[in-house]
């Protein structure tokens, strides 16, 4: 019998989190993903008046510094890996690192670190992942959905070029790319059926994936 594995998961909102859990399911399948942040309903939609967003990230972040007490508590399940994702074009607006170009060269390291200051305390090796998708997870979505693009992380609005090619539609309120999770549950199975070709032309999903694939192959041999 295969021992049973459960991977946290910390990111900015709703959206986000069908396309991390499939990614997640086809490099360890059988896992247990929990969403530990945004806090959601049994739809996977967002609670009401619940944080979002970089903020809630961080936030989640500054009140659990000693990852031991989460990946590893009294009571309850343990939690084997924790996946901690940001976006790099929402870490940039809240100019939590420098701007770089091309887009496609953009080192994340630096946002990395950022997100493992909120930590505070020393992040273990091997237990958590941080994801920073430049420019952001549609980018992900791109790769799988449109063979001919070969850089996908260089696209500065990847969700307002989801929209000029009817993939998504904007907002009726603000014009802005309309992010309706029935839309992203369908992005994340495609993303998951082309994950080769998201990592062939995704430097940051083929890190992430590179590090899940790793602890995966820890966790079985330990």
């Amino acid at each position: 019998m295969s021992k049973r594995s459960v991977m946290g998961v910390v990111c900015e909102g709703q959206t986000d989190v069908p396309i991390l859990r499939a990614v997640l399911q086809e490099l360890w399948p059988g896992i247990e993903v929990r969403v530990l942040q945004p806090e959601l309903d049994q739809l996977g939609k967002s609670i009401p008046n619940q944080p979002s967003g970089w903020t809630a990230v961080r936030e989640w972040c500054e009140q659990n510094p000693d990852l031991n007490d989460i990946t590893n508590p009294l009571v309850g399940d343990r939690i084997d890996l924790l996946l901690i994702a940001l976006d790099v074009d929402i870490a940039l607006g809240a100019g939590l690192g420098p701007r770089q170009t091309p887009a496609r060269a953009y080192d994340t390291s630096a946002l990395c670190r950022v997100v493992k200051g909120w930590l505070q305390a020393p992040v273990p090796r091997g237990l958590v992942v941080i994801a920073i998708p430049a420019m952001a997870i549609e980018a992900w979505v791109i790769a799988a959905v449109f063979p001919r693009e070969q850089r996908p992380e260089s696209i500065r609005d990847p969700a307002q070029y989801l929209v000029d090619r009817r993939k998504l539609r904007s907002s009726p309120r603000d014009q802005k790319p309309w992010k309706e999770l029935w839309k992203y549950n369908e992005f994340a199975t495609q993303v998951a059926r082309k994950l080769a070709r998201v990592r062939s032309r995704c430097t940051e999903a083929n890190r992430v994936c590179n590090t899940i694939e790793e602890r995966r192959r820890a966790f079985e041999n330990a």
